[in-house]
């Protein structure tokens, strides 16, 4: 289903009625540069100047056009504009699934309009971003950037909620994660996450107060993967900033005025390079 959506502007409204210079309005200019099988318009004017439009638009062009009337309290609240437009953009995505094509038209309404669509097409609908002027036509919006979901209160609750249902919360207790005693569920809850993220190769930060079991969990995770063997523990707190490349990548007898034996590394060769440039950074931090 090619669909494209937007608000209807005044500048829609002007062209309706036929004002000087108004043009076929933002709207019009899309629908005439490119077939559309549906066109979902989301208003806030009254019911008898939307009407209008859309039968206005109806006879500019052969396209399906499906109303969505959305009381504001102002069409630069960014809260009300950003309901309106996620939950039309849900019920879109919902009907359509794998089939949907679908075009955000950005130049119909408030410039508090537009940043909302930028945010859900970055965001949880990716889409087709256009804007439209009457000197330059309707054009693709290049926004050269994305957006991290877990900034947006309500994608983030989804994400979490989509990772505890994949979580098995009641874990083999002949695994290494049996040593850990626990009975609460949210603790049941993070060996779950602990056992599943120990199947894959990636880095994993505990996060916990002083003797909570931060390393015996780290014990477990190691255990628990594919590189299951010896594992280093190291204090990192009490390892002088001056001192943090020696101890974990090592140094030669006489290296240094502070080297008076060879000291063994705890990273491997091929990884030093790219912490020593972490570390670089993390100490130019620290300095200033």
């Amino acid at each position: 289903m090619k669909l494209l959506v937007c608000w209807i502007g005044k500048s829609d409204l002007d062209a309706c009625d036929g004002k000087p210079n108004a043009g076929n309005g933002p709207i019009g200019q899309a629908v005439l540069t490119t077939v559309y099988e549906k066109v979902v318009l989301l208003s806030d004017w009254d019911p008898k100047a939307t009407q209008r439009y859309c039968v206005w638009l109806r006879k500019l062009v052969d396209v399906l056009v499906e109303v969505k009337p959305h009381s504001l309290s102002s069409p630069t609240d960014f809260q009300e504009i950003y309901q309106a437009a996620d939950t039309e953009l849900a019920a879109i995505k919902t009907t359509f699934g794998t089939t949907l094509d679908l075009t955000i038209h950005i130049s119909p309404g408030t410039s508090q309009m537009a940043a909302i669509w930028i945010v859900l097409a970055k965001t949880r609908y990716p889409s087709r971003l256009i804007e439209s002027s009457r000197e330059g036509g309707v054009r693709e919006a290049i926004v050269p950037f994305d957006l991290s979901a877990e900034f947006f209160p309500a994608v983030r609750k989804r994400m979490g909620d989509q990772l505890i249902e994949m979580v098995d919360i009641h874990p083999d207790s002949s695994t290494s994660f049996a040593a850990i005693i626990h009975k609460s569920s949210e603790m049941k809850r993070s060996i779950g996450l602990a056992t599943r993220v120990a199947r894959y190769p990636i880095p994993v930060l505990i996060e916990g107060e002083s003797g909570t079991g931060k390393e015996l969990m780290a014990h477990a995770i190691h255990g628990a993967s594919g590189r299951s063997g010896k594992i280093v523990s190291v204090n990192c707190g009490a390892i002088p900033l001056d001192l943090v490349e020696s101890e974990f990548f090592g140094h030669s007898k006489g290296s240094s005025s502070g080297a008076p034996a060879d000291r063994k590394r705890h990273l491997l060769k091929h990884t030093q390079q790219f912490h020593l440039n972490r570390l670089g950074k993390f100490t130019n931090f620290i300095q200033k």
